[in-house]
């Protein structure tokens, strides 16, 4: 279930960089437990739909502090698609989804790091070639 307080919105089929920008998620509660992180860290949420079937790459880039990324089935939010916490040289998150079919709905999680946060959450979504 998602609960309106960490919930931000639905970003439709949008893709660019950025998707979405937060800057509160201070004030966030800590509703999500993603696998790559424990979980104990406040945490915000979008609703993403696929606008074409193909391979997209999510991430946190440009991010004022350590995030944490998890990406579920928002059907079934039970359904971890990917999860990554630092990329190879930076401390924002990177997930690469391929095979994601036009019309599916998407949970898009991003937290700090073991409680870190920050005033600037950044969500970056690309279709990839």
């Amino acid at each position: 279930m998602v609960h309106a307080q960490t919930f931000l919105g639905d970003l439709g089929r949008v893709v660019a960089s950025p998707a979405a920008t937060y800057a509160y998620i201070s004030t966030a509660s800590n509703q999500w437990s993603v696998s790559c992180n424990g979980g104990s860290s406040r945490d915000i949420a979008y609703v993403w739909t696929v606008p074409e079937t193909g391979s997209y790459t999510f991430t946190t880039s440009g991010s004022n502090f350590d995030t944490v990324m998890q990406i579920r089935n928002y059907r079934a939010t039970s359904e971890v698609m990917g999860c990554n916490d630092d990329t190879s040289t930076t401390l924002q998150s990177r997930i690469t989804l391929s095979g994601l079919v036009r019309g599916v709905s998407l949970l898009i999680i991003i937290e700090g790091y073991d409680g870190e946060y920050g005033n600037h959450a950044r969500l970056n979504i690309v279709k990839n070639n």
